[in-house]
């Protein structure tokens, strides 16, 4: 590769805070909550027009596992306002300890435009259209953060940082150590997970599919459907797709969501390369195509139906992470662990995507993430909250997920409050602090925290269902 030299110049100081995060998806959105609501100058950088992330840019709008003996805090305030604005279309939180998957759905518009009033009545700065480029590292701390917008290029001055952008954008690019590992085993080791994405179709008869799924069973069954016609078309070559089912939701009247799509990437390819993203768009593009034209020619009630709306940006999956003061291990998660500086309980278990194709979620114990998780090894004010946290890839596959990642943020934004008052790093911070506030405002943050009959449940949980291959 060649190199230009780019001409030094002056760049303007936007703003000074006390807290500055970087991204807006959930651990974002917790984290900047959590550190204004404790006192915190805040400004979030967001690089597009909403917060959310994955959620509303993407279109995952879930929680999975949702359980409020686990989760508490700002995602039990984010619940109760979607519930208030009618935002809340599925809530399945109670059946979580019974089953080995449910999802808690949100309607995305309702969900934007209430973060957007929640965030004012915080205090929150938002800065949208504007990405996080880099930062200013002093010795072994970060002194800003380097945007660029429409308006030009700044910086933001700021006590501590927090990387939210569930790729470690700000981490990475800064020179904090981080991990860019794949599967660790079997015959993809190496490999990463692949793009995804969801999509929705309108002018759909909800009612004329139930119907046609409950006379059709043995091939509608459960989470997965459609089974032998995906077969069928793909070897007719009429289907252009990895998987061999497909998930369809029926998700308000006249719509339907449809998810599970997955681009795998080749050995030595990465979710952070621009290439591959491109080529990933471009592969579930013709995947999204493929399968609307097979529900529509196919299958009762989408006769009438068209594409309504495919996510802004694909699901990145795997790409970089910190490396923490401690990764947090697969054998962590699957024995239930408990640490000592914990803040923060996990339910879910990991859910990965083959670099082939194949998908496997796996049922794991409730599970504690230490605060040395989001505490950087080698720069003294940069926290992680959410994907971008401390953890080996199996880990990694189940806590990336939206309710995990909306309690890191809670965590890493009420650990930079307290730091930047006290004029503390986030290193030096006393963790039994922090955690005596977490619990203060409704969080749990061990399994010793919980009751003896939700650990009952859970276990009996996971006794049923250890390895669930294509739920």
């Amino acid at each position: 590769m060649d190199y230009v030299f780019e001409p030094r110049k002056k760049v303007p100081v936007f703003e000074e805070a006390d807290v500055i995060v970087v991204g807006g998806g959930p651990a974002g959105i917790s984290a900047a909550l959590a550190a204004a609501r404790n006192g915190a100058k805040t400004v979030v950088i967001e690089k597009f027009g909403a917060l959310g992330g994955m959620q509303t840019q993407a279109m995952s709008s879930t929680f999975s596992l949702l359980d409020p003996a686990i989760q508490g805090g700002v995602i039990t305030d984010i619940i109760n306002r979607l519930k208030a604005e009618g935002g809340l279309l599925r809530d399945r939180s109670a059946q979580t300890r019974r089953s080995a998957f449910t999802s808690t759905n949100f309607d995305c518009e309702v969900y934007k435009a209430m973060l957007d009033d929640m965030m004012t009545e915080a205090g929150v700065k938002l800065l949208y259209h504007t990405t996080g480029v880099g930062a200013i590292r002093e010795k072994n701390a970060l002194k800003g953060v380097f945007i660029e917008c429409i308006q030009g290029r700044f910086v933001i001055l700021g006590k501590v940082i927090i990387d939210s952008t569930g790729n470690a954008d700000i981490a990475w690019k800064s020179g904090a150590l981080c991990m860019d590992d794949g599967h660790g085993r079997g015959p993809g080791k190496g490999r990463h997970m692949g793009l995804g994405c969801r999509f929705y179709i309108s002018g759909v008869d909800n009612e004329k599919f139930e119907k046609f799924k409950r006379e059709n069973p043995e091939e509608w069954k459960g989470l997965y459907g459609g089974r032998s016609l995906v077969r069928k078309a793909k070897a007719e070559g009429k289907y252009h797709g990895y998987r061999e089912s497909l998930i369809v939701h029926a998700s308000k009247p006249g719509i339907a969501m449809i998810e599970g799509f997955n681009s795998p990437l080749a050995e030595g390819h990465h979710g952070w390369m621009i290439e591959d993203i491109t080529a990933g768009e471009m592969d579930l593009r013709k995947q999204v195509w493929s399968a609307f034209k097979l529900l529509k020619n196919n299958v009762p009630g989408f006769e009438s139906s068209s594409v309504e709306k495919t996510g802004t940006i694909p699901i990145l999956r795997d790409t970089h992470r910190i490396l923490g003061e401690y990764v947090l291990a697969e054998k962590d998660i699957y024995e239930g662990r408990a640490f000592d500086d914990a803040v923060v309980v996990s339910n879910m278990g990991p859910d990965i995507y083959g670099p082939d194709g194949e998908h496997v979620y796996e049922v794991v114990r409730p599970h504690d993430i230490p605060y040395r998780c989001l505490v950087s090894k080698n720069t003294d004010n940069l926290l992680a909250a959410g994907a971008t946290i401390s953890a080996d890839f199996y880990a990694f596959a189940a806590d990336r997920y939206c309710a995990p990642s909306m309690c890191t943020g809670q965590a890493a934004g009420i650990a930079a409050a307290l730091a930047a008052s006290l004029n503390v790093t986030p290193r030096e911070l006393d963790v039994n602090l922090l955690q005596k506030t977490l619990r203060k405002q409704g969080a749990p943050v061990s399994v010793r925290d919980l009751p003896a009959d939700v650990l009952e449940a859970y276990e009996q949980r996971y006794q049923n269902n250890r390895q669930i291959t294509d739920l």
